[in-house]
């Protein structure tokens, strides 16, 4: 069984949990790797790595389906916002090449993708979500009516890697924020990534402060859920969780299943969820891998495992959909050699 991680970056963690997988069930094949950087630190520890064009590039496609097809590959994993909906578009290519993809419809990516309309998405089956306005004008007529009051987060509608995030106290910083937003959106891929004109692709959202946690759902290839894993968050750096600790509270895996089941996604999603001492608000939505799994195999689920299980028709064991609880987890960093040899791949030579 060969396995493609896709933008896989420094996830040099992911790519081993797939590799002792596929070791432990004695399923042989590889780990491929691929990344728009020759010098990603995962592309020297995958069994085979390619160095592939960015995910907003307009070969990107080409260059996964070059590598599917000379390896094989009989599963895509994406580690990346921006290349997931290039590759849900083109689900049914790769399904015809018989490569299976954990990746939600291109309608669910959109829905999930689309911060200014959690309100609506969520709430249709009960999940709680802040107000959110796409235009300025009616951020403030809100104000104006106590709607909402400041501090307010101006952002993305279709955010990725914190790219345009401010907190506004004031109008004054609120416009200076909301056009910061929209400058930073026209010069990163987020411009490439989406149709609307970067200043559509804005929102203004009411801050819930409190408790905030990590909220993992996974379904399988059929959309059926089958788990979900809650980490509570204890320190941030650079935009990622640091340091956390594993949780089981029931509200919060109901609202897992209540996503999972409703979404009919296919894969991987990862959420943040604020607590703000009576409810839970659902602010973010990632239809992919989040880093943040690393706790939860630290703790003892194994996606990775269920994954190989799937693809092989095998069965996905129930200890492999949990982690314990009380886990407090914290990261660490590694350094690897750039080795010539590992990144000499490159996906034009197919």
């Amino acid at each position: 069984m060969n396995i493609l991680l896709t933008s896989s970056a420094r996830r040099i963690d992911f790519v081993g949990f797939f590799q002792e997988a596929l070791k432990r069930m004695g399923v042989g094949g590889n780990v491929i790797t691929a990344d728009p950087d020759y010098n990603a630190p995962s592309l020297q520890q995958g069994d085979l790595s390619y160095v592939i064009p960015h995910q907003a590039d307009s070969d990107y496609i080409e260059a996964i389906k070059k590598i599917c097809q000379k390896h094989k590959v009989d599963c895509i994993i994406p580690l990346n916002d921006w290349e997931v909906p290039k590759l849900a578009d083109n689900k049914e290519e790769f399904k015809e090449l018989g490569v299976s993809m954990f990746v939600p419809d291109p309608d669910v990516v959109d829905k999930v993708r689309d911060k200014g309309k959690y309100r609506e998405l969520l709430g249709a089956f009960d999940v709680k979500a802040p107000h959110s306005y796409i235009k300025y004008e009616d951020a403030e007529k809100a104000l104006e009516n106590g709607e909402v009051n400041f501090p307010l987060i101006i952002k993305p509608r279709n955010g990725s890697a914190s790219i345009g995030v401010d907190i506004a106290e004031d109008h004054e910083e609120m416009k200076l924020a909301y056009n910061n937003a929209v400058k930073q959106i026209k010069g990163t891929p987020l411009n490439d990534v989406t149709y609307k004109n970067p200043e559509d692709n804005v929102i203004i959202q009411e801050v819930v402060e409190g408790d905030k946690f990590s909220l993992d759902l996974f379904n399988d290839l059929d959309g059926r859920f089958m788990a979900s894993f809650v980490r509570k968050q204890l320190e941030m750096r650079a935009g990622d969780v640091d340091r956390c600790i594993t949780v089981h509270d029931q509200e919060l895996n109901d609202i897992a299943r209540k996503m999972g089941e409703n979404l009919g996604h296919a894969g991987y999603i990862n959420t943040d969820v604020y607590f703000d001492g009576k409810d839970y608000y659902v602010i973010d939505i990632n239809p992919r891998f989040g880093g943040g799994y690393a706790f939860s195999h630290q703790a003892g689920a194994d996606i990775p495992a269920a994954i190989i299980a799937l693809i092989a028709g095998r069965e996905v064991k129930d200890d492999w959909l949990v982690e314990k609880p009380d886990c407090e987890l914290a990261r660490h960093d590694v350094v690897v050699h750039i080795d010539e040899e590992k990144k000499r791949h490159d996906y034009s030579d197919i």
